[in-house]
């Protein structure tokens, strides 16, 4: 950009500016870059050059502008306060707290919240609607959102920017969420077990309430259909543990046709068909190949240790916090759905030699 070009934007904003707090986008504006490319220079994040950086800092330091005023509510009596709370079905109640995923999810959100220096607090499922008329809160993040949720529902009717992570089925049009492609990621852990030589697999699921599981289901019946592999489903229908997995790997493991493969939806019902292989003397992954989504301490201490699908929760709550700021700032974020990259983590309870499939 030239020099007249800057100075030609800079007479048009700083006039604007002087006469309110100064947002992100004044900053964009005045530095001829887009929104995102702000929010990454002042925050080491993406892949620019140096020379984007410094001319964006430089920038933002000649506007006065305070990354953190959200915080400080500079602008217009802003609290800085952000809820985060995991979407609740009262038919299946969920303790976020059992599970490595929402806890990775909670602890990245909180830790880029530190950063930008603003206040987060977590709404325990079964009395949200109570708690939230009490707070002054400027935003929200809700976990894993099933139809219909009360939170979701309550702060849109308030006008109260939310995000969540995953997308709510049925929800409003325009949404804002970060996710993984739960399609694409069945689709490999399936293929994975494949190349493994599975010909008969199960997978081991929730009921299909939110996004993930609905997707995880239709891509798991699908792929194995296109590989000609035999689906089965045994879905949860009490709580979401160890035990009822492992009742339900029992079960599979004790029919006249036994699955040669386990996919659990959910690490801990991958650790219960683990412990139900264990108490039949099935032998993983020599006689049964066992994986899960979601890894988790408890999934690399099991013996074997557990082959997972990696969904990176540390990225999706930093990525729900700062799409959530860029909503609140701008009421219109330049990239409204973001897509995290997921991963296959090859461990010992799939590490046996491939077959090759008539």
């Amino acid at each position: 950009m030239s020099a007249f070009a800057c100075q030609a934007i800079w007479a048009r904003v700083v006039p604007r500016v002087a006469r309110q707090s100064v947002r992100i986008d004044d900053v964009a504006a005045a530095a001829g870059v887009s929104i995102t490319t702000v929010s990454h220079a002042l925050n080491n994040k993406g892949r620019l050059t140096d020379e984007t950086r410094r001319r964006v800092r430089e920038v933002a330091d000649r506007l006065g502008y305070q990354p953190s005023a959200l915080a400080r509510g500079l602008a217009g009596g802003r609290t800085g306060l952000i809820a985060v709370t995991v979407s609740f079905v009262e038919e299946m109640p969920l303790a976020a707290p059992d599970f490595d995923y929402f806890m990775q999810v909670m602890n990245a959100t909180s830790v880029a919240a530190l950063e930008h220096e603003l206040s987060l607090t977590v709404l325990p499922a079964g009395s949200r609607r109570q708690m939230l008329g009490k707070l002054p809160i400027e935003g929200a993040i809700v976990v894993d959102p099933v139809p219909g949720d009360e939170i979701v529902e309550e702060l849109t009717r308030r006008g109260v920017p939310v995000v969540t992570t995953g997308r709510q089925p049925g929800g409003p049009e325009r949404s804002f969420w970060v996710d993984n492609d739960h399609i694409a990621g069945t689709r490999t852990m399936i293929d994975h077990l494949a190349e493994k030589g599975a010909s008969r697999v199960a997978l081991l699921t929730a009921p299909p309430m939110n996004s993930y599981s609905i997707d995880t289901l239709a891509a798991f019946e699908e792929r194995c259909s296109q590989l000609g592999i035999e689906a089965i489903v045994e879905t949860i229908t009490d709580s979401v543990s160890e035990g009822s997995a492992y009742a339900a790997a029992s079960r599979l493991l004790d029919s006249p046709r036994p699955p040669d493969a386990i996919y659990g939806a959910l690490d801990r019902l991958a650790l219960g068909a683990l412990l139900a292989a264990e108490g039949r003397g099935v032998s993983v992954p020599d006689d049964l190949l066992i994986a899960g989504c979601t890894d988790s301490d408890a999934s690399q201490a099991a013996r074997p240790a557990l082959t997972v699908l990696s969904l990176n929760p540390d990225r999706i709550g930093a990525e729900a916090l700062d799409l959530l700021i860029e909503l609140i700032e701008t009421g219109a974020p330049e990239n409204p759905r973001r897509i995290v990259p997921f991963r296959v983590i090859e461990r010992g309870s799939t590490q046996r030699a491939a077959l090759n499939r008539a």
